[in-house]
């Protein structure tokens, strides 16, 4: 009994505490000094405040409520004093100040605040200032001893702040340098901008979470600009309104490439780490890029000379990755990169998803009535029927030499490689491998000197070499007798050495106004082989192109910048090409021009030249992988690719929203019915041209830490082909997308990041077959004779998907150091939906029987006539379900 009043007395003594710790009150303070608020409290609870009466002195408190709590009163209490209020019991309450470091970010000449920049601690944790230029970091560990802080344009600054401290004022200075100055920060979202002269610049360090991404990739990002797109969800088939991916200019470090993507070009050749700047140009090109008539890409994997070592390693669903950045001394820095994917070790769903995608090219066809074409198939792709091995790595190197103040040198070097093996058995009787090679080597020498503040001289000499080699066996029973013999072998090879030296000289005639001159030289083989082979027969069809093409160019360009931050600029280009023995003038002019403080009105014209191009051949492959070559134009078979284009539009920017319209129009002269490849199978090169009707418009807005972007681009491609037979004089253009719309959402919480986004956009245009009848041909077997309807006269179904990317931040302790660290998932196609993005007839004209015996139901063809057999409908849908995941670290 003793022992039992005791427990009592104190479970009745924890009831009545825990009762009165959430006993309701009633306060009402108006402009109360927050002194007077803690004593009212607790002469109404039995809480008891500490703190030092300096960090309340000046607060004052506004709040009405009724039946409120002391857990549901502290956070508004802090919330108004901008102090912390720990409950450290359920009778004590600790008042401090939140342990916090800020400050501001001003242009050192204007003193202007600069908004977006990026500020980050010891390599842990990062944010953006604000309109204001403000930034502070909470609730941090001790003080700041790393403090950076990185915007375009300027130079980096690294400062110490105190806890506590006052914000601090930090004044970046303009680089010397900066032409091409910023004037919508986060254009689209963070780390994508848009400078003066109309050009997008990428900052893979301040890009931010991107939807069904993992890694800030420069190849994906881009096509989140408008305009900017890809007809079969690949990370290298961009096309920039309109223009084919092989009519980009492609350049890493000043070196030219000529392929840049892996597995079919559905992963980016681009390593994360090692492409920390792209500017990309869709209209308005500077005069000192040619020999492509659409956009430009040209990245940079950085030229900073570290402080410390630097370095990162990451692991995703298809590959591991490195790099290191290390400073040898204050004047010299070698970059490392390198890269490999592990399918060959391990298949993850990440790569079982893409290998569906890419080797499932087999589906329901149907003609024009939506009846089935009944074809047989040697496409019959299962896991259990077919083999795949594939791996790629990259390599890439870079050494920085900084003197003095006046001459900068930098060394690049790049190699990378894909491999890919596919084999399957079809019924027994066949069996079918494909093998494909491709690979960049590239080297790259730059140097800048700045004589003065008024004169600066570049000189960048390059090497870059493409080879791809690519061999399809057949193995068929040919006699029945159930012994497989090498049937027919297929064989495409394609090399290229491409050398340049560019030299540039940049004045400034006076503050607003420069003056660029400069020579190109440049030297480019290209070898092609193209052979079919028939063990069994003894034929052999072989095709070998060696072609070379001597480049010299000069151009000139002029930039006036008004003080409103309004630019003019007009370029000419001259070039020879001694392929087609030819001089060409190629002009362009670019004017921007604000209209009032929130509007631009923009517009450029500029005609563009390109002497190599790729071509599809259709005959020679069974196009299960890549089937494009590059090939040299001589005005004869191959003409020179031209084009005139004019854009316009106007800009809107105020605080956190953005509005660009812009539209453009273009006009393309020497494509021929193998340059972009037609899904109906064509006999003979034919030469045409193309008009380009085009609208892209972006909305964006900022909030706090959520961002929101839509972008929407509407397109007229239309060809002519006046030569083609039973063909309209105009029709729609092989990548004619007429709609194509994308909007994302980003937000960030603390260590948190989401994103979130859906993409649509119209069918491709297609050949549909009108009519399909099964005949018997000359070598009495069954054929299936087709009937084409008008080129390019129907689509495929609609494209839309819906993308998903989580991503979190943490630290590792390392002994005395922290590292910081990274986790993420993404999702590709999240509802799974499935459709073909493209469709490509394999057929070949022959003869009927004599007899012109045919299955019921035919028309009783005369017997010399050849017919069109279809023998193949080959299909390529879109990407399934796709997740994928990384860890990531750096030190």
């Amino acid at each position: 009994m003793q022992v039992k009043i005791p427990l009592l007395f104190a479970a009745l003594l924890l009831c009545s505490i825990l009762g009165y710790a959430q006993q309701k009150i009633t306060v009402t303070y108006s402009q109360t000094p927050l002194k007077e608020v803690i004593t009212d409290i607790e002469s109404k609870t039995s809480i008891l405040f500490s703190y030092a009466p300096e960090i309340i002195a000046s607060k004052k408190i506004t709040l009405e409520k009724q039946e409120i709590t002391i857990d549901e009163l502290l956070p508004q209490l802090a919330s108004q004093s901008r102090l912390v209020f720990e409950k450290v019991s359920s009778q004590q309450v600790i008042i401090s100040v939140p342990r916090i470091v800020c400050g501001y970010v001003f242009d050192e000449e204007s003193k202007e605040p600069i908004p977006f920049s990026f500020v980050s601690i010891n390599n842990d944790q990062s944010t953006e200032t604000d309109e204001k230029g403000y930034f502070s970091f909470e609730n941090v560990d001790s003080d700041i001893n790393n403090l950076k802080v990185v915007f375009n344009g300027y130079d980096d600054k690294t400062i110490s702040l105190k806890i506590g401290d006052p914000c601090q004022e930090i004044y970046l200075n303009p680089l010397g340098d900066t032409l091409d100055e910023v004037v919508v920060l986060g254009y689209v979202t963070s780390g994508i901008d848009r400078n003066k002269d109309g050009s997008i610049l990428l900052d893979s360090k301040k890009l931010g979470i991107l939807p069904g991404l993992v890694s800030p990739d420069i190849a994906q990002s881009i096509q989140l600009i408008p305009g900017v797109s890809t007809l079969d969800e690949s990370a290298t088939g961009i096309q920039i309104r309109g223009g084919s991916p092989d009519q980009n200019l492609i350049l890493y470090d000043n070196i030219k490439l000529f392929n840049t993507g892996y597995f079919y070009g559905m992963f980016s050749m681009f390593n994360p780490f090692a492409t920390q700047k792209a500017t990309v140009f869709r209209s308005g090109t500077s005069a000192s890029y040619g020999d492509r008539i659409s956009g430009i890409i040209d990245i940079s994997s950085g030229d900073a000379i570290p402080k410390k070592t630097e370095g990162g390693f990451e692991v995703d669903g298809l590959s591991v990755n490195g790099y290191a950045k290390v400073p040898l001394s204050e004047k010299t820095a070698v970059y490392a990169f390198a890269r490999r994917s592990y399918a060959d070790i391990l298949e993850t769903p990440t790569y079982n998803s893409y290998e569906d995608k890419i080797f499932t090219n087999f589906g329901v066809a149907r003609d024009i009535n939506g009846n089935v074409l009944e074809l047989e198939t040697d496409d019959d792709f299962s896991p259990e029927t077919s083999n795949t091995d594939f791996s790629f790595a990259d390599f890439g190197t870079k050494l920085i030499i900084k003197p003095n103040a006046k001459n900068d040198i930098s060394v690049s070097g790049l190699y990378t490689r894909n491999r890919l093996d596919f084999d399957f058995t079809g019924d027994g009787e066949e069996f079918v491998v494909d093998s494909l090679i491709t690979q960049n080597k590239g080297l790259s020498l730059s140097w800048k000197h700045t004589a003065s503040e008024k004169q600066q001289t570049k000189a960048v000499f390059y090497f870059s070499e493409y080879n791809s080699f690519y061999q399809n066996d057949e193995i068929k029973d040919e006699t029945g007798d159930g012994v497989l013999d090498l049937a027919e072998i297929n064989i495409r090879k394609n090399d290229i050495i491409d050398v340049g030296l560019k030299l540039s000289s940049i004045s400034r005639i006076k503050e607003d106004q420069k003056l660029t001159l400069g020579y190109e030289l440049s030297y480019t083989d290209l070898d092609v082989i193209i052979s079919s082979e028939n063990p069994i027969d003894a034929e052999l069809e072989r095709s070998v192109q060696d072609d070379n093409n001597l480049k010299n160019a000069i151009f000139g360009e002029y930039t006036y910048n008004f003080k409103n931050s309004g630019i003019i600029n007009g370029g000419l280009r001259f070039v020879h090409y001694s392929s087609l023995d030819q001089f060409l003038l190629e002009p362009r002019i670019n004017f921007e021009y604000p209209i009032g403080d929130r509007f631009r009105f923009k517009t450029a014209i500029e005609r563009r030249n390109q002497p190599i191009s790729q071509l599809v051949e259709f005959n020679h492959t069974e196009l299960r992988l890549e089937n494009e070559l590059w090939r040299l134009s001589d005005n004869e078979q191959f003409p020179l690719l031209s084009s005139n284009q004019i854009s316009g539009g106007i800009l809107y920017h105020f605080k956190n929203l953005n509005i660009d319209v812009d539209a453009y129009y273009k006009e393309l002269d020497g494509l021929t019915t193998f340059t972009n490849g037609f899904s109906n199978p064509l006999e003979n090169l034919e030469e045409g041209e193309s008009t380009i009707k085009g609208l892209d418009v972006l909305l964006k807005y900022r909030w706090n830490n959520y961002k929101i972007w839509a972008g929407y681009t509407f397109n007229d491609i239309t060809f002519q082909f006046p030569n083609l037979q039973d063909t309209p004089f105009k029709f729609s253009g092989n990548n004619d997308i007429t709609h194509s719309f994308r909007i994302s959402n980003t937000l960030q919480l603390e260590k948190w990041q989401f994103s979130l986004g859906w993409q649509f956009r119209s069918g491709k245009p297609v050949t549909p077959v009108n009519s399909y009848e099964i005949m018997i041909d000359a070598d009495g077997e069954n054929a299936g004779v087709v009937n084409f309807g008008a080129v390019n006269s129907d689509r495929l179904p609609d494209f839309h998907r819906l993308d998903a990317s989580i991503l979190y931040d943490f630290s590792i302790k390392s002994g005395t150091k922290k590292l910081k660290s990274q986790i993420g998932l993404s999702f590709l196609n999240i509802y799974n939906r499935v459709k073909p993005l493209d469709l490509i007839y394999k057929a070949e004209r022959k003869p009927l029987d004599d007899g012109g015996i045919a299955i019921p139901g035919t028309d009783g063809s005369s017997p010399e006539e050849l017919e069109v057999i279809l023998e193949q409908v080959i299909q390529r849908f879109s990407l399934g379900f796709t997740p994928n995941a990384v860890f990531r670290i750096y030190f």
